[in-house]
């Protein structure tokens, strides 16, 4: 297995514990009024950490980090997982198409984004829905050229 992986896979296989212990609840879309002010904490997140990704800075990419991303996702990690995705889809353009939906206690926004090499890279963000700080519990980068 490459070595520059394990950190992106181990970040993703917590993501993907914390998404399971929703009991498995299914996901739906919230309303239009819910969703709106969902992106009205979840935007400029979203901008601030894609700012840092596309610098190559993490102390302004996990500003937002709850304590479990936090500790995932440590400096190192970050910056081996950045190499990954930049060597394979190049860096940040924008993104569009927010979708928000809920499963159990987490809400997520998913943005269909475009990266230098690659359009409609799925960019998801997932908060705890009564958490006040907003702060990030789960990221995901998804595409083709990042799955190969």
């Amino acid at each position: 297995m490459n070595l520059s992986r394990i950190p992106l896979l181990a970040a993703l296989l917590i993501l993907a514990a914390v998404a399971a212990s929703g009991c498995m609840s299914q996901e739906t879309v919230v309303s239009d009024e819910e969703a709106a002010q969902v992106l009205a904490y979840a935007e400029p997140i979203a901008d601030n950490l894609m700012q840092g990704f596309n610098e190559g800075n993490y102390t302004k990419y996990s500003r937002d980090f709850g304590p479990e991303m936090r500790q995932a996702l440590d400096e190192a990690a970050f910056e081996q997982n950045r190499e990954f995705v930049t060597s394979r889809i190049g860096l940040y353009e924008s993104r569009s198409d927010p979708v928000v939906t809920e499963t159990g206690e987490f809400i997520a926004v998913t943005y269909s984004a475009k990266f230098e090499q690659e359009d409609g890279v799925a960019l998801r963000f997932v908060f705890k829905k009564d958490d006040p700080s907003h702060q990030l519990q789960g990221l995901w980068f998804n595409s083709p050229k990042l799955r190969s």
